[in-house]
């Protein structure tokens, strides 16, 4: 076993690790103009009030926009020196405690939580349910024997009418098999089953982005979906 794969089969550490040691590539010092684009689509037309779950959120600036249209957003990430770096970037006053298995970072001044703890803890009963979710390439990160209980959290959160924006990677995955992971649509599609509606609404090919030559592949494609569940259901 590769220390990748030992650090990523003991699950958190793997991304502690990351953290401490500054290898966060992912991480980025803008608002994905994905999340901008297709706003409308994740909050209905642009309704007000709603809260917005964002898994594996990192210290993404995603959130302070999403709490800036007036959504309540929370968000869950392994690691706590990824939160207490996301609210001293952004000078966010913030408390901190203890509940529910979970550290919770709450802002003082706005709607915005974050969780640090495993994903898999994050159930209606603790954080509640979202009117929306957003996937910013976390699905990616997931190691694929997890995929369908990675999903299946989400769905637990999602309201009944709720709605997500998901976008995911695509490349020769015989080329890698370690993070970020190649995640087509015949990959997403079956972890939603036929209660959702799945719709491949954008996709972007990254010829001269940075992420061909970091991760030595000839090709790759970002891939965006709308995913929501069936009212017929």
């Amino acid at each position: 076993m590769s220390e990748i794969q030992k650090l990523q089969s003991e699950g958190g550490e793997f991304w502690e690790k990351k953290w401490s040691e500054g290898h966060t590539g992912w991480h980025k010092d803008f608002v994905q103009e994905i999340l901008k684009n297709h706003f409308s689509y994740l909050t209905s037309g642009g309704q007000s009030g709603l809260s917005v779950f964002v898994p594996l959120c990192g210290k993404s600036l995603d959130m302070v926009w999403l709490s800036d249209q007036g959504l309540s957003v929370v968000g869950c990430d392994i690691s706590e020196l990824a939160a207490q770096q996301f609210y001293t970037e952004n000078s966010i006053t913030v408390k901190k405690y203890s509940a529910e298995g979970f550290l919770i970072y709450e802002a003082t001044d706005r709607q915005l939580k974050l969780y640090v703890g495993d994903i898999y803890n994050c159930i209606p009963d603790t954080i509640g349910q979202f009117d929306c979710i957003w996937d910013c390439n976390a699905i990616v990160a997931v190691n694929p024997e997890d995929r369908q209980k990675y999903a299946d959290t989400l769905k637990a959160l999602l309201k009944p009418n709720g709605k997500i924006l998901m976008s995911t990677y695509e490349f020769d995955q015989s080329l890698r098999s370690e993070f970020p992971h190649c995640v087509p649509q015949d990959k997403v599609n079956p972890l939603f089953e036929s209660k959702y509606s799945i719709s491949l609404v954008e996709s972007i090919d990254l010829k001269g982005s940075y992420f061909l030559p970091k991760f030595n592949l000839p090709w790759a494609t970002r891939h965006v979906f709308h995913i929501e569940k069936r009212t017929s259901d």
